[in-house]
């Protein structure tokens, strides 16, 4: 442990092992964050799932907000993919390689100056881990892709999957396939219900005062309403008939 200790904090590696402390410290922040809302929710059997979900589609989808882009960043590439997942890969596999040639190639080049192999050590490292993260986030690059986010209009009538451990008037959670990484929904139900995670929700209309669509358990449905579920535009008149109905 003491070696180990030594080498990560030796030159060069100790300019990625600071680094590295930051991207663990980022997406262990997006990891708890989303084992916080399981707990909260009172789902415990559910907040490792809920951690490694939200680490994937949180995380990634907050991450959203900065690709990278240009043509030489295309060429090594990291186009397409969010910069926090380019430079995540970048410092981890810059790191591992410091940490795994640094002190063989300091021992053979030691009749070189010190700074000048620890500077020209690190800029090696660094344009390696670079080239090899570009190889590793390609087959990322599906995941990331950004699709049109359905308008609420167009939500009414489709499906969600309940994501929470409940749901009722005040609070709920659900996932909306939208063809991409999906969507993430608050949703309520003022009526008594047996909806936890998993369980299959009708969406009905959305609430602006709760911010929340309002939504039923497909349970409810007779079957030949859930024929209709098929059809879009059949979908959401039935939809919008059961809130008028209710």
């Amino acid at each position: 442990m003491t070696d180990f200790l030594a080498a990560i904090l030796a030159f060069p590696t100790v300019l990625f092992t600071i680094p590295l402390g930051v991207v663990v410290g980022y997406w262990l922040t997006v990891i708890v964050g989303a084992v916080g809302i399981d707990v909260l929710d009172g789902d415990v059997g559910g907040a490792l799932e809920g951690g490694a979900k939200g680490a994937v589609e949180g995380g990634a989808k907050a991450a959203l907000e900065g690709h990278s882009h240009g043509s030489f960043l295309d060429v090594l590439g990291f186009g397409g993919v969010p910069t926090t997942v380019s430079v995540s890969f970048v410092v981890f596999l810059s790191w591992l390689l410091s940490l795994a040639v640094g002190r063989p190639l300091q021992t053979l080049l030691g009749a070189l100056p010190g700074v000048l192999v620890t500077g020209g050590l690190a800029a090696l490292c660094l344009g390696v881990g670079a080239v090899l993260a570009g190889f590793a986030v390609r087959p990322l690059r599906p995941l990331f892709a950004v699709q049109q986010a359905p308008r609420r209009a167009e939500l009414m009538g489709r499906v969600c999957v309940v994501a929470s451990g409940r749901v009722d008037g005040r609070f709920g959670h659900a996932t909306v396939e939208d063809g991409g990484a999906g969507l993430i929904l608050n949703i309520v139900c003022d009526k008594a219900n047996e909806l936890k995670r998993g369980e299959k929700a009708l969406i009905l209309a959305y609430d602006a005062t709760r911010d929340a669509y309002e939504v039923e358990p497909v349970d409810w449905l007779l079957p030949q309403e859930i024929e209709h579920l098929k059809d879009p535009l059949t979908a959401a008149a039935m939809a919008r008939d059961r809130v008028r109905t209710r």
